[in-house]
């Protein structure tokens, strides 16, 4: 996830923008999963 906050002086007003990727879920997850097995890391590095 990535979070991001900007301020607008003249205005006064907060901005606050989050991004949250879905990478863990389903066959991409797997494969992530998996590359991390075969080269000997965490499985959830």
């Amino acid at each position: 996830a990535h979070l991001q906050v900007i301020t607008d002086r003249k205005s006064g007003r907060i901005y606050a923008f989050a991004a949250i990727d879905n990478l863990n879920r389903g066959t991409a997850g797997q494969a992530v999963q998996s590359l991390n097995i075969a080269l000997g890391l965490p499985e959830d590095a």
